[in-house]
């Protein structure tokens, strides 16, 4: 097939239904080129070897000939729509992947065909267009969310399949989709690893920055981005994969490159560096830096400054349009109400001063609203016991923050003893309850003390991992080792945990007085005028994180907060993320006891 000698790729087809819930073994899928059939495996498979151009034609930017060959396939089953895929890509060496959901007829019986085009050649080493782009908004001057400052890898991204301004249609697809569909246009996927890891990081902060921007949105428009590479970057909707790309994004897909004191992802511009120049990126000069030994993180420095990082962003299944569109009060049911519940129980780990709810099942109850007024008393809002969009979207702020600060429990959160909650927590508990029990756990085995207990995963799953930490402690008790965390055990241990935290807290760390460390929220904020023990104690956070990290000033340590310790703190809030206002809020001060706690663990002591 097209007189190809040697060099092959592999067309691999996965054959499903009902959004791959269903795989069709049985499907055909034919080679229209050469007329040939194959039949899938029971798992909707098939796998297709086929002729393609030398490896080394997409390694040049100006081949004598096109790198790639070009297949059509069409999959067909009985009881299925057909669909017909003009364009397939393949690659020498490489195997290019396209996920099929064939759908049933309509109710009419008749059998409608489908057809997906892609573009015959890929954009690569193209990059953006120049004139077209349009500038990343300031950081201060955009929406709400990037009001609030957080940045997050949304569930899915809305595109418009056109210009902004054009009557195209939009596509609402998972990100991680998005990523590779725009990976494999943008850039072959025979390129170097590490080049094709720089491209990734740019693909995934460009988008990143539109959404934290809320660019189009902002404007009147109802998508997150466009598919017009003179605007933002190249998308073909229902496009093939390849297996090199396919695994690099979705290890890579939450990294985006931000400069250092910065909080929004770096809108990164790319040009393929031989059609046209631009000041980011140049696509083929990520191949020559590869093969010259650079890892993806020095090529993107090179391109962008020294001064940027690659961060990794939560990812968040509840966006931003989440809003049920109408106040969650008591009395109302919905499934909005119990993700609501579920978000609040999971701050109440980081912020205890909120009050468990003891059964998220969606109905708002009186526990739901007292949890949601010490919340809103907590973090600035009117108390009014009701979830209005500003609740409901600070709710789930916070709700990506402390999910990350649970990865970091060990530097500094703070959590109280809770009473026995009436039943024994057990194997396959979820909830509330269960990362109490994981926080007592990793509490014990970081402190030192009892090397045979060991550290579990704060995911509020009661699974082997933590039941076997119990039985670790249950040995040490002189208990029964079930397993199960009866009266009994919990008694023994939140005594245990009390017992390390009161431990903990005598001691006096590296120059600072900070005994008593991590403190838990003092419940209003700090500011320019406050005074008393807790400046007392900011104050001394900062000048030993100074030491750690010289971006952040020294201050003067009097219980006065003036003007040196406002400065001093936005400094701080600069330099990790937050919004620079000066002022000591919820999630500054669990920062100060984070960042503390590594400066404690990595300087050493002053003599």
């Amino acid at each position: 097939m097209n007189g190809y000698r040697g060099a092959r790729g592999t067309i691999s087809v996965r054959v499903t239904h009902m959004e791959g819930r269903l795989r069709l073994g049985g499907a055909t899928v034919e080679v229209l080129n050469s007329g040939e059939r194959y039949t899938a495996d029971r798992n909707g498979t098939v796998k297709i070897t086929v002729p393609a151009p030398p490896r080394a034609l997409s390694l040049q930017p100006n081949p004598p000939k096109r790198p790639f060959s070009v297949y059509d396939i069409r999959i067909s089953m009985g009881g299925y729509e057909p669909i017909t895929i003009y364009g397939l890509h393949v690659f020498d060496g490489i195997e290019s992947i396209f996920h099929c959901d064939l759908a049933q007829p309509d109710d009419t019986g008749g059998s409608f065909g489908k057809s997906i085009k892609v573009p015959l050649s890929p954009r690569c080493g193209q990059g953006q267009g120049q004139g077209g782009m349009l500038p990343a908004v300031p950081a201060a001057a955009t929406s709400p969310s990037t009001r609030l400052g957080a940045v997050y890898v949304p569930e899915t991204v809305t595109v418009h399949l056109g210009t902004p301004g054009s009557a195209a249609v939009n596509v609402t697809v998972p990100f991680v989709n998005y990523i590779k569909s725009v990976a494999c246009s943008e850039i072959y996927p025979t390129w170097p690893r590490e080049s094709l890891l720089a491209n990734i990081h740019a693909e995934v902060s460009i988008v990143l920055n539109r959404i934290y921007t809320e660019w189009y949105r902002s404007q009147g428009y109802d998508f997150d981005i466009s598919a017009s590479p003179a605007f933002d970057q190249y998308y073909v909707h229902q496009r093939e994969v390849f297996n090199t790309v396919d695994s690099l994004v979705d290890e890579y897909f939450d990294n985006y490159i931000a400069r250092k004191g910065f909080i929004e992802p770096l809108f990164a511009q790319f040009c393929d560096g031989k059609q046209s120049a631009c000041s980011g990126l140049s696509q083929w000069g990520t191949v020559d830096l590869a093969n010259e030994g650079y890892k993806a993180l020095d090529i993107v420095r090179y391109y962008y400054g020294k001064d940027v990082e690659i961060r990794t962003a939560p990812i968040v299944q509840v966006t931003p349009g989440s809003y049920p569109g109408a106040p969650l009060s008591a009395g109302s049911e919905s499934d909005a109400v119990l993700a609501l519940q579920n978000r609040l129980n999971r701050i109440a780990i980081s912020y205890p001063a909120i009050p468990l709810i003891t059964l998220p099942d969606g109905s708002f109850g009186a526990d739901t609203e007292r949890a949601v007024r010490v919340f809103q008393q907590t973090f600035g809002l009117p108390v009014t016991g009701a979830v209005d969009e500003e609740t409901w979207y600070r709710i789930q702020y916070i709700y990506v923050a402390v999910k990350r600060l649970a990865e970091l429990e060990s530097e500094g959160e703070e959590f109280e003893s809770g009473d026995y909650p009436g039943n024994d927590v057990k194997a396959g508990d979820v909830g509330p309850n269960v990362l109490r029990v994981q926080w007592y756990i990793n509490a014990i085995a970081r402190s030192g003390q009892y090397p045979q207990v060991s550290v579990v995963d704060l995911d509020g799953v009661f699974g082997a991992q933590t039941a076997a930490a119990v039985r670790a402690l249950q040995k040490l008790f002189g208990f029964a080792e079930s397993g199960v965390v009866d009266r009994q055990t919990w008694d023994a241990l939140t005594d245990l945990y009390n017992e390390v935290g009161e431990v903990g807290g005598d001691d006096q760390y590296y120059g600072g007085d900070v005994s008593g460390w991590p403190r838990p929220y003092p419940g209003s904020p700090l500011r320019r005028g406050s005074d008393g023990e807790d400046v007392y104690y900011v104050q001394d956070l900062l000048n030993v994180i100074s030491r750690y990290d010289g971006a952040v000033p020294s201050v003067k340590s009097d219980g006065r907060f003036g003007t040196e310790t406002q400065n001093a703190v936005r400094a701080f809030q600069t330099r990790y993320g937050l919004e620079a206002d000066g002022v000591v809020g919820p999630l500054t001060w669990e920062k100060l006891n984070s960042v503390y706690g590594t400066a404690e663990d990595l300087l050493p002591p002053q003599g």
